[in-house]
C-alpha cells in the first residue's frame, strides 16, 4: 500500500511539474495555411547579395491568400554552415527593409565574407500567427564582386541619352536608370552589355534622368555585378518646330502689317519676322513676337520688299524660313 502511494505521488508530481511551464497560444484548427515558397533565389547585385521569392498567392486549401502578416528567414553561414540562425523578419505592414517588384518580395545582405558559404531558407506567416512551409535553401560561396567603373560620359539628345564609359577586360555591363527616385531592380539592358556604349531612348526632353552603371563579371554560372557608379543627363529637344504658313504682308497706313497662322504646337514659344530688301534680309523683332501678326513701321526706300517669318520652340530651335510674301511700297 505504501508502495502504491508513493506511485500516485511520484505521477502528480511529474504532472505538476511538466504542467506549470508557460504554455504557448493554442493555433487555431481549421484556418487556411499559405502555400509554401519553391522559387527562393539570389543574386550579386550592386555588390550585394539580394534574395528574392515569390509571394504566395495561394494557400494549401486553394483558397486565396488574404491574410498574410510577413515572413521569416533564416541564414546558414561559413563553419555553421547546416545550422541556421534567424537572418530577417519581414512584417508588410510596416513597408520597410524590403522590396516588392512584379510579384516579388526583395531583400540584400551586406554581411558576407570572401569564400565563405552561405544558405537561406524563409517561410510566410499569417496573422493569425500560422506558419507555411518552409521553403526550398538558396546557398552561395561569396566572392568578391567588380569594383565600381571609373567614369562614364553622359550626353543628352532628342529625347534620348547617349552613355559610354571605358572598356574593361573580362566584364560586361549593366545600365539601370532611376525613376523617381526608385531603386531599380532590373537593367534597361535584356542581357548583360559585351561593348561599353548605350543608348536610352523615348524620353522626356528637358527632363534630369539618373543613371547607374555597374560591372559584371560572370563565374560559376552566375553573374557578379559590382558597385554601381551614377550620372545624370538630360535629353535636349533639338527637332525644328514647324514653318509658319499662311505669311501675308500688306499695306496699312504708314506700315506694314504681316499676319501668319499661329501654330498649335504646344512648345513654340514665339516668332521671329524678317524683311528682304535690296536681296538682304533683315530681322525687324528683337524679342520672339508672341501673336500671330507684326506691324513694320519702317518704309525702305525700295519699290518692292518682301517678307518671311521662321518659328521658335521653348528650347532655342528654329523653323526654316516660311514663304516670303512680296508687297509693293512705290508705284
Amino acid at each position: 500500500m505504501k508502495k502504491r502511494y508513493i506511485l500516485i505521488l511520484s505521477i502528480g508530481i511529474i504532472l505538476l511539474l511538466t504542467s506549470c511551464g508557460k504554455k504557448g497560444d493554442p493555433l487555431p484548427k481549421g484556418l487556411p495555411i499559405p502555400g509554401g515558397i519553391n522559387d527562393l533565389s539570389g543574386g550579386v547585385r550592386d555588390g550585394v547579395l539580394f534574395l528574392s521569392f515569390s509571394m504566395p498567392q495561394r494557400n494549401k486549401d486553394g483558397s486565396a491568400v488574404i491574410d498574410l502578416a510577413g515572413f521569416k528567414m533564416f541564414k546558414s553561414c561559413g563553419s555553421c554552415l547546416g545550422v541556421f540562425e534567424p537572418f530577417k523578419e519581414i512584417r508588410l505592414e510596416e513597408e520597410k527593409g524590403y522590396t516588392i517588384s512584379n510579384g516579388k518580395l526583395y531583400v540584400y545582405d551586406d554581411d558576407l565574407t570572401d569564400g565563405f558559404e552561405y544558405a537561406y531558407k524563409v517561410y510566410p506567416i499569417t496573422k493569425k500567427g500560422l506558419r507555411g512551409d518552409t521553403s526550398n535553401v538558396f546557398s552561395i560561396k561569396w566572392e568578391k564582386p567588380p569594383e565600381s567603373l571609373r567614369d562614364i560620359s553622359a550626353k543628352g539628345g532628342d529625347g534620348k541619352v547617349e552613355l559610354s564609359w571605358p572598356k574593361e577586360e573580362g566584364f560586361s555591363y549593366n545600365v539601370y536608370r532611376y525613376d523617381d527616385d526608385t531603386y531599380p531592380l532590373s537593367p534597361l539592358n535584356s542581357a548583360p552589355l559585351a561593348k561599353p556604349y548605350f543608348v536610352d531612348s523615348g524620353l522626356e526632353n528637358g527632363k534630369k534622368y539618373k543613371y547607374e552603371i555597374r560591372k559584371v563579371r560572370e563565374t560559376g554560372g552566375l553573374r557578379w555585378e559590382g558597385e554601381g557608379l551614377k550620372v545624370e543627363a538630360t535629353p535636349i529637344d533639338k527637332t525644328s518646330p514647324s514653318t509658319a504658313t499662311n505669311v501675308k504682308a500688306e499695306r496699312k497706313g504708314n506700315g506694314v502689317v504681316i499676319s501668319w497662322n499661329e501654330s498649335v504646337e504646344k512648345d513654340i514659344l514665339g516668332y521671329n519676322v524678317f524683311r528682304i530688301s535690296a536681296g538682304k534680309a533683315q530681322k525687324l523683332n528683337k524679342e520672339p513676337v508672341k501673336e500671330n501678326m507684326f506691324f513694320d513701321r519702317e518704309m525702305p526706300d525700295y519699290r518692292y520688299v518682301s517678307y518671311y517669318v521662321t518659328s521658335l520652340d521653348k528650347s532655342g530651335n528654329e523653323s526654316e524660313p516660311s514663304r516670303e510674301s512680296i508687297i509693293i511700297l512705290k508705284e
